[in-house]
């Protein structure tokens, strides 16, 4: 009995955790699989130090432009088509309701921090901005969001690259 008992119990678990390397796979490939390309290419050919101040120089400014334009009534034609590339909705049902969850837990400026390792700098301080905080305090955690995020790409696509 049991045996019984705990068999859906770990199926259930299993299918969970399935679908949750299934959500950070598709957040993996959106980013990672977009634009790593290009910073590898920089780290083979010049240099871990080159390639990761690439990704500070291109990833910060992008990333607070971003964030501040969608904290406006009108983003504007570049930075619209940008934001709405960060809300795509997802295919699979699964995918889209552990999405969901991640972005759910953006409740304060220390959970935006943490869950932009997960799912970047621009969208933790929009999710903030959509649940009512000021755009100045707004703006301040974005700063710490997109010098996170970039140090964490820069790691990843700069670092890694040149060491392999």
């Amino acid at each position: 009995m049991e045996q019984a008992r705990s068999a859906p119990n770990r199926q259930a678990f299993v299918t969970t955790l399935w679908w949750w390397f299934i959500t950070l796979l598709v957040l993996v490939i959106l980013d990672d699989l977009t634009f790593g390309p290009f910073f590898w290419l920089i780290a083979r050919l010049a240099g871990a130090v080159w390639a990761m101040l690439a990704v500070y120089a291109v990833y910060i400014p992008v990333q607070l432009f971003l964030v501040s334009r969608g904290t406006r009534d009108e983003p504007g034609r570049v930075a619209h088509w940008f934001l709405s590339r960060l809300d795509l909705e997802r295919r699979y049902r699964q995918v889209q309701d552990n999405e969901s969850k991640v972005r759910s837990r953006v409740a304060g400026g220390v959970s935006a921090v943490l869950t932009c390792l997960i799912i970047g700098g621009v969208l933790p301080p929009l999710l903030l901005w959509r649940q009512g905080f000021e755009r100045r305090y707004v703006m301040q955690i974005a700063g710490v969001c997109s010098v996170v995020y970039a140090t964490e790409f820069a790691l990843l696509h700069g670092l890694v690259p040149a060491v392999i």
